[in-house]
């Protein structure tokens, strides 16, 4: 009877979020096309295969966001539909409780969870490389007002943001250095600047270079002035054609730099939190976000125990239009917690650990008391 209970509400679970979630997904991605979709068909020419590319490069990360708020909905739905057929009190009636109809749902959540998790962490990263690097290489062509300078050439301007996006700063060791622009997957840089720093963080030199080349085995600076900064030395810059640079950072750090956190994946979070000297941001930034990935495959399972108190509790004293304007308010509560937890996180201000669990781990929690409270012990 449990077996055939538990299929049954796994099913039309897996039902209602598949109708839920394309619903969600496809009005997201309407709204995005009315913003963006006048910019795709500047750059990428007036045509309909345009759109449908960005469309589909698109899709997986607007899944992936909308996926928890999904579950929530549509677990909702199940549960006030088994109960406007009376199957919830069919099934009490036959010695099984509520209880047990939401353990037959572990597994298919966890199964929704672990699906979530490869979506954010395999596919999305893909997409949304593949969709900066398209945006980047039609940015010069479509842009045809460009200035010109003085010898007749045409002075290209800056892609918007893409995979050329300008660092700031990046700690290298005991050097700081900044980039105008990452190329070529992070294997050529331009406007180099490096800061080198010599015992007792004092600045011992500057160096300027115009390019910065990745050959397969390390790097090479390209037209680089140098400036010594010690004392005692001669303060004019030395004018070299091409130099080494000894650096750990690799061409996959640059790459990643200039890209979304929420589009890296574990790998790639890894290699900054396994590298502390490496970044443009503080440590605790990446060990936040790659907390929070592990911690991804638990958010439906925590979307299922928030939305049951909720359907039990409106299916007694209110109607599924009270019971689905609760649920929404839940989940954008939950998105708003997880998104002050995760910057207070990026900043340093509460640990890594705290930032990406405890909002799982509360709503989690009230919504176990809640259904404590209704259904009792």
């Amino acid at each position: 009877m449990m077996s055939t209970a538990g299929r049954y509400a796994s099913a039309s679970l897996l039902k209602h979020l598949a109708l839920t979630l394309s619903g969600f997904v496809a009005f997201l991605l309407l709204l995005d096309l009315m913003n963006r979709g006048d910019e795709v068909v500047q750059r990428h020419g007036n045509s309909a295969l345009a759109l449908a590319k960005y469309a589909a490069l698109r899709l997986p990360d607007l899944t992936g966001f909308i996926l928890p708020f999904a579950v929530l909905i549509a677990t909702l739905l199940m549960l006030a539909k088994l109960a406007r057929n009376n199957e919830i009190m069919a099934l009490k009636a036959s010695g099984l409780s509520f209880y047990h109809l939401l353990l037959s749902l572990v597994p298919v959540a966890l199964l929704v969870g672990l699906l979530h998790f490869l979506l954010s962490d395999q596919v999305v990263p893909r997409t949304a490389r593949i969709l900066e690097q398209w945006d980047a290489a039609a940015q010069p062509a479509a842009d045809t007002s460009a200035p010109t300078n003085p010898s007749g050439g045409v002075t290209l301007t800056a892609p918007s943001p893409g995979p050329s996006e300008s660092i700031e700063w990046i700690r290298d060791g005991d050097s700081f250095v900044r980039i105008e622009a990452v190329l070529a997957d992070g294997k050529e840089l331009q406007g180099v600047t490096i800061f080198e720093r010599k015992a007792g963080a004092v600045l011992s030199e500057r160096i300027l270079a115009e390019r910065a080349v990745f050959d397969g085995t390390g790097w090479r600076l390209i037209n680089v002035r140098k400036l010594s900064l010690a004392d005692g030395q001669d303060r004019r810059p030395e004018r070299i054609a091409e130099m080494p640079w000894q650096t750990s950072l690799t061409p996959d750090h640059l790459a990643d730099l200039t890209t979304d956190p929420a589009t890296l994946s574990m790998a790639e979070i890894w290699r900054f939190v396994s590298n502390p000297d490496v970044g443009s941001r503080p440590v605790d930034f990446y060990k936040t976000w790659m907390l929070r990935k592990i911690a991804l495959p638990l958010v439906t399972i925590m979307m299922v125990l928030l939305a049951a108190p909720v359907a039990q509790g409106l299916q007694r004293h209110g109607g599924l239009g009270a019971g689905l304007a609760v649920g929404v308010g839940l989940g954008f509560l939950y998105f708003v917690a997880d998104g002050l937890l995760l910057t207070l996180g990026e900043m340093g201000t509460i640990p890594p650990l705290i930032a990406a669990w405890s909002p799982k781990a509360l709503f989690a929690a009230l919504g176990v008391s809640a259904l404590l409270k209704i259904e009792g012990y």
